[in-house]
């Protein structure tokens, strides 16, 4: 592990500055639309709706862009684009500006992203490590992220607009600095025995298996984003204030990052699958445990088999991928990234449309419970056959 930060902490540290930024927006989110702009749960899902639909969209082009342009040249743009959208947001952020400043922020943050991830797996070795590690730098960015929420946020979006500024400018001077070693095989890291063996080994998913895989992505993410989003406002509703619900992220930032540390020792390729299908049964139970009862307890319990489930599930299904595809890294990375975000999108939708019809959050809870539980019947009909069938990959 420490030799990949050791001779990747360039990346590492952009991952953890991109997500800082992130990690501070996206919390506020519901809350601010709902709150401070009075707008209903139903019309703020669907500005988070158009949000993460951009950020869908700026997860493919990233993917393409990654491909087939000069990866310094496309880094610096999606990096000074997301200056300008912090600098705009500083001063307009009301009911018409603010969702426009979102907008934007979602698609230029799915394709830095996209192309974060995609240098990741051109860097891996086919195998998962370069993820793990990576997940651990980026949740720390949730961990500052979050935890600076309840220090800047106090009904105004200035203080954050601000800390956006910084990170951005600090990510483009880290990118000038060293794009051009991340997008070349680093020396010592295993980069270009990666590039070999992933040119002699076969491809071993299908499209429909890779379908079923990122399929799998954005159902998982059209119920996490519960947490992203309503349960913010249930957490307000059980006369619970912003202050739990932002040590809640950063107890699961916190518990990411020692989860990740573990599984960067134990995580191969072989148990990716396995990793996989306990990460999902996890969230299930996440959620199935909050249907059923309340209380602050109850929520850190619920917190901690989340983060259980997203440490182990989440960068194993872009490892899988790397694992059993060949070449175009942008491309795959880039569907993962959408994907996720697809379910990001329509879920914030999807569940102020089932409190609103119920009035109920513990009828949300229950059907998250059980989405997951299908999740894990399709992964395991539709995607474990064909990786018995084909054997392990040589890497």
């Amino acid at each position: 592990m420490w030799k990949l930060v050791r001779s990747l902490w360039p990346l590492l540290v952009l991952g953890l500055l991109v997500n800082t930024a992130y990690s501070v927006m996206w919390p506020l989110t519901t809350i601010y639309l709902h709150q401070n702009l009075g707008l209903s749960l139903v019309v703020s899902g669907v500005i988070l709706a158009v949000y993460s639909g951009f950020n869908v969209l700026g997860g493919y082009l990233g993917g393409l862009l990654t491909d087939r342009f000069p990866v310094k040249r496309v880094g610096l743009a999606l990096l000074t684009g997301l200056v300008v959208d912090a600098v705009a947001g500083l001063f307009w952020n009301g009911r018409v500006a603010y969702p426009l400043v979102l907008v934007v922020f979602g698609l230029l943050t799915g394709g830095m992203l996209t192309l974060i991830t995609a240098l990741a797996a051109h860097l891996s070795r086919g195998s998962g490590r370069l993820f793990n590690v990576l997940y651990i730098f980026i949740n720390l960015g949730l961990v500052v992220g979050t935890a600076s929420i309840g220090v800047l946020f106090h009904h105004s979006l200035q203080p954050i607009f601000f800390l956006l500024i910084a990170c951005y400018g600090g990510a483009i001077g880290l990118w000038l600095k060293y794009a051009d070693r991340l997008a070349q095989p680093v020396r010592g890291t295993g980069a270009t025995a990666a590039v070999t063996a992933t040119q002699g080994r076969p491809a071993m998913l299908r499209p429909f298996q890779i379908g079923v895989i990122l399929l799998s992505l954005t159902l998982m993410w059209l119920t996490y984003a519960q947490w992203m989003s309503n349960v913010s406002v249930y957490i307000q509703n059980q006369g619970l204030g912003i202050r739990l619900y932002s040590h809640l992220w950063v107890y699961n930032g916190l518990l990411l990052i020692v989860v990740q540390s573990l599984m960067t020792k134990v995580s191969r390729t072989k148990t990716l699958p396995a990793q996989i299908i306990l990460g999902l049964g996890a969230i299930g139970c996440s959620f199935l445990l909050l249907s059923s009862t309340t209380g602050v307890l109850v929520l850190f319990v619920a917190m901690t088999l989340l983060t259980l489930g997203e440490a182990i599930y989440v960068p194993g299904v872009p490892a899988l991928i790397n694992a059993y595809t060949v070449g175009n890294e942008g491309k795959y990375q880039g569907l993962v990234n959408a994907f996720s975000s697809l379910g990001k999108a329509v879920g914030p939708v999807m569940g102020g449309l089932i409190i609103g019809s119920s009035q109920a959050f513990s009828l949300l809870f229950l059907l998250c419970g059980l989405v997951n539980g299908l999740i894990v019947l399709g992964l395991i009909v539709g995607v474990l056959p064909a990786l018995k069938n084909t054997g392990e990959p040589s890497a």
